[in-house]
């Protein structure tokens, strides 16, 4: 069990930092998602299931649907991924 709060811990560090350091916006909300799903796994840990289920509800349903649509305001439509000539275009 101690590993597994660790693993969660170092999981939620890691998607705190792939957020904050992202070479491109929409894998900012990768790094959120798998903090949230850190967060989940935590409260999961301590027993406390339904804080845990509300809260992956709340996250996916609100604040991610919040981020991906400013995101999409803001974003330029050929981003570049990771310095790779490759371009990511949204399919309409």
């Amino acid at each position: 069990m101690t590993y597994f709060v660790l693993f969660i811990g170092v999981c939620f560090v890691l998607g705190e930092l792939a957020a904050a350091s992202n070479p491109s916006l929409y894998s900012g909300e990768v790094g959120l998602t798998l903090a949230s799903v850190a967060g989940c796994g935590w409260f999961l840990s301590l027993g406390v299931s339904f804080m845990s289920l509300v809260l992956f509800i709340v996250y996916v349903g609100g604040m991610s649907v919040d981020y991906v649509y400013s995101l999409s305001l803001v974003a330029d439509p050929f981003q570049r991924l990771r310095g790779i000539g490759c371009y990511s275009v949204g399919l309409v």
